[in-house]
């Protein structure tokens, strides 16, 4: 088992998101890396630029808030048993 991997041998958690949406949608974005923004991508870009700070974070009445959390499981866990 590799102890660190890079950032291009971990799938991003919207891939699942993707993959359970339409596998051809997944293989066009994360295998041959294919994305063409357009006005509805954009628009929400920009309106998730703030929950996408990685730097941000605040507590309101205890609740501590943590935006952009790096989130990764290692291809092995991948594999049932």
């Amino acid at each position: 088992m590799k102890s660190e991997y890079t950032s291009d041998e971990l799938l991003p958690l919207s891939g699942i998101q993707h993959f359970v949406f339409c596998r051809w949608q997944w293989a066009l974005i994360h295998v041959e890396r294919q994305w063409q923004d357009n006005v509805l991508t954009v628009e929400g870009k920009l309106l998730h630029k703030r929950t996408d700070d990685p730097f941000f974070t605040e507590t309101r009445k205890g609740v501590f808030t943590a935006r952009s959390v790096p989130i990764a499981s290692p291809p092995e866990a991948w594999i049932e048993t």
